[in-house]
């Protein structure tokens, strides 16, 4: 990223970091984590194609600023040290405390490097419901993006503000349970495609009360507490995403902008902040309820992974003729092609105006990476994304 590009990065995450008075809607609750997704994306990105990339973000500058006034600064506070402050934060987060959350959270965001912020409050915010319970992808996603502070953490202060009048909303299954059972990788896969499938009719749900129904009625502990191994983070981790990916390809289109984005960026992110809690294997078991819940609210097939037939029609115009053909497309390129292909994805989506686009588009190349033997899968999901996004 060139000095320009910096210039434009630092401008609008200032700006998107002034909290607003209002409960947040959601482009206000995804406008920091849109920039932090478009930055990710944006050294992916071709030199030619980068004029949209910055429009964007600009755009979402300029959106936020015209959503409604901005709330007042927090009275200056000053904390010893991080740790200091993180406690704090979390103290006022249950205390609902507001102007106590915004203060520590602004101090933080200045004094705490992105790496320290995800170390210090990934156990607290885990297995929290609060602001659609992306607290997990910031801290997940700012050290994986702009590790030396090009994005500023002071990001953290609208987040917060939203789990402050959520805090009470939480999965509740995985307390005090022993989440160290006989599971491998495969039984993780298998107990996810076990969620029985009980559609919620209409528009995707919110995150909370689909997450909350799944916790509740007991169907998530049912299915996961036996197959959670504290061992097999790792590979579990994967199987989980990989149902989330081929949840993406095998449903119907009706949920893939909202639905099953989440259910891949969710997880991920629980997972990716796994190893800055006390115990991994919660954050295991709250990843795959993330995928048991959207199954279970929103699948209409069962979870049988079956490869898409080779369309006969070349990628750039796959991408804009529907999902199913623009995933098919995306599957079968060779190999060689690889690099081409993730630069086009991140182009189209970063040229795109859809938080979701974004997220989950990264979301994909980052799963690519990690897991290559199924790095075709998590590209051919971004493909019908962008696929989706083309018919729209």
């Amino acid at each position: 990223m060139d000095c320009m590009d910096a210039q434009i990065v630092c401008e609008a995450g200032a700006r998107l970091a002034l909290p607003r008075e209002a409960p947040a809607d959601s482009f206000i609750l995804h406008s920091g984590l849109e920039l932090i997704a478009r930055v990710g994306l944006f050294g992916m990105v071709a030199p030619e194609r980068r004029e949209g990339a910055r429009s964007q973000i600009t755009r979402l500058a300029a959106e936020y600023d015209a959503w409604g006034p901005s709330v007042e600064a927090p009275s200056s506070v000053s904390f010893a040290d991080p740790e200091v402050a993180a406690a704090a934060l979390v103290a006022a987060l249950s205390a609902g405390d507001l102007d106590a959350v915004d203060g520590a959270a602004r101090w933080l965001g200045r004094h705490a490097a992105p790496i320290e912020l995800r170390r210090l409050l990934a156990g607290s915010l885990v297995n929290r419901l609060g602001a659609a319970a992306h607290a997990p992808i910031f801290l997940y996603l700012l050290p994986r993006v702009a590790p030396g502070g090009e994005v500023p953490g002071e990001l953290l202060r609208g987040l917060a503000r939203d789990l402050g009048r959520e805090w009470s909303g939480r999965l509740h299954w995985v307390d005090g349970r022993p989440l160290d059972g006989p599971g491998t990788p495969e039984s993780m896969f298998d107990a996810i495609a076990a969620t029985p499938i009980d559609p919620i009719e209409g528009a995707t749900p919110f995150i909370s009360p689909t997450m909350t129904r799944v916790d509740e009625d007991g169907s998530a502990a049912k299915l996961l507490e036996g197959v959670v191994a504290a061992g097999a983070v790792r590979d579990q981790g994967r199987e989980i995403l990989r149902a989330a990916a081929w949840s993406m390809l095998l449903e119907p289109g009706e949920h893939s902008a909202y639905g099953w984005t989440n259910a891949l960026t969710l997880p991920q992110a629980v997972l990716g902040v796994a190893d800055a809690t006390p115990d991994p294997a919660v954050a295991v078991a709250v990843a795959a309820t993330y995928v048991v819940g959207f199954r279970t609210g929103l699948a209409r097939r069962p979870l049988v992974p079956v490869e898409p037939d080779a369309p006969h029609v070349d990628l750039d115009a796959a991408l804009s003729v529907d999902r199913p053909t623009a995933a098919a497309a995306v599957w079968h390129q060779p190999d060689d092609a690889r690099a081409d292909v993730i630069a086009e994805l991140a182009a189209r989506s970063s040229e795109h105006h859809d938080a979701h686009y974004v997220k989950y588009t990264l979301a994909c190349l980052d799963a690519a990476a990690d897991d290559p033997d199924h790095a075709r899968l998590f590209l051919a999901a971004a493909g019908g994304l962008a696929g989706w996004w083309a018919k729209v």
